[in-house]
């Protein structure tokens, strides 16, 4: 617990040097030091620090034993038949990654820079306020990108971080690309897809009220839409009911964000055109909220459009005026602090007893 608030505190100090009234070329020093950060946290855990740390590793020997040859030869039976598993996409990028990385560890590092790297040139790009933007990621979302889910990791930073230039720059040929190679990865990343036609919806009253309506109907029929879903995306193994595990907390939060930027959607989108794409992709987890109740995998759609939360909040923040944009920070900043306190996260490096 104590390296993360230590994260934390170096994410401040960091902010006191660079952020500062200074050139924004500086922003991009902020940005390359708490991606760093992340890099040698993710690269350096110890191995029982996340609850798929091992079994990736297991997955990662298990590649070192099938040849290129066989990958080639077998390659309809491979993507076609899944006959080395789901996702069978994953095998060849681990080989590639094998190239240049031959051992586990190496290869956890390299994972690091793969996801943090694109992140991190995210938030420099599009963040109004890069500070809080890595503390929301690291009291929010680094327990799944940083330690577990290296499948869904990957595609994640193809679909969402690179991916997202496309969306903007209104190019579908590349960005389908992008989501047709992360869907061999991790075959969730098709989820993301839609994204490209929703972003740029004009948050309009009547455009809010066909959403409240679908939400209430992703509520009601939350059981036979996830049983659909789940069918849809190849994980049908995920049923109704079965983890005993519960989302309330973001839950909670994502719902109560949702109504805050709803309240402030005008100031939002007066000081940044682009927020209507990060209010798009709230919409959208929050739309999903209904099925983390019948079963928390639901959250592994949820995360592809809840990163924009790391660009929404600024945004938010901004939209206060000027003398009360400390104290928003403040508040926000602290409440994420004592959130991840309250979760009492355990971390250790490799070398560690």
């Amino acid at each position: 617990m104590k390296i993360y608030l230590l994260n934390i505190l170096l994410l401040i100090i960091y902010s006191m040097i660079f952020l500062q009234d200074t050139p924004r070329k500086n922003h991009k020093i902020f940005c390359l030091l708490a991606s760093l950060n992340w890099i040698i946290l993710s690269g350096l855990r110890d191995l029982s620090i996340g609850p798929d740390t091992l079994k990736y590793g297991y997955y990662f020997e298990k590649a070192k034993n099938i040849s290129w040859a066989t990958l080639w030869s077998e390659r309809v039976n491979i993507f076609i038949h899944e006959t080395l598993g789901k996702d069978p996409g994953y095998i060849v990028f681990q080989k590639i990654i094998q190239l240049f990385a031959a051992n586990y560890r190496a290869y956890l590092i390299a994972i690091a820079l793969i996801f943090t790297v694109p992140l991190g040139i995210w938030i420099y790009k599009n963040s109004a306020n890069p500070l809080m933007s890595f503390i929301i990621y690291s009291c929010l979302f680094y327990s799944f990108f940083s330690i577990t889910g290296t499948r869904q990791t990957v595609a994640t930073a193809m679909v969402v971080f690179i991916g997202y230039k496309f969306i903007k720059k209104g190019v579908f040929l590349p960005f389908l690309l992008l989501v047709l190679i992360a869907m061999t990865i991790h075959f969730s990343a098709i989820c993301y897809l839609p994204f490209y036609f929703i972003a740029n919806k004009e948050i309009t009253n009547r455009y809010l009220l066909l959403y409240g309506s679908i939400f209430m109907g992703t509520f009601i029929f939350r059981v036979s839409i996830f049983r659909l879903g789940s069918k849809l995306i190849g994980y049908d193994q995920y049923l109704p009911f079965e983890e005993t595990g519960t989302t309330w907390t973001f839950s909670v939060f994502l719902m109560a964000l949702t109504i805050l930027t709803l309240l402030k959607k005008n100031e939002i989108l007066k000081n940044n055109k682009w927020a209507k794409h990060y209010i798009n992709a709230l919409l959208i987890a929050a739309l999903f909220v209904p099925l983390t109740f019948v079963n928390p995998a639901a959250m592994r759609v949820i995360q592809y459009y809840s990163l924009f939360i790391i660009l929404l909040v600024p945004e938010i923040i901004n939209s206060f005026p000027k003398r009360e944009r400390f104290f928003v920070f403040f508040v926000a900043a602290s409440t994420l602090i004592l959130l991840l306190i309250k979760n009492n996260p355990t971390y250790m490096f490799f070398w560690q007893l």
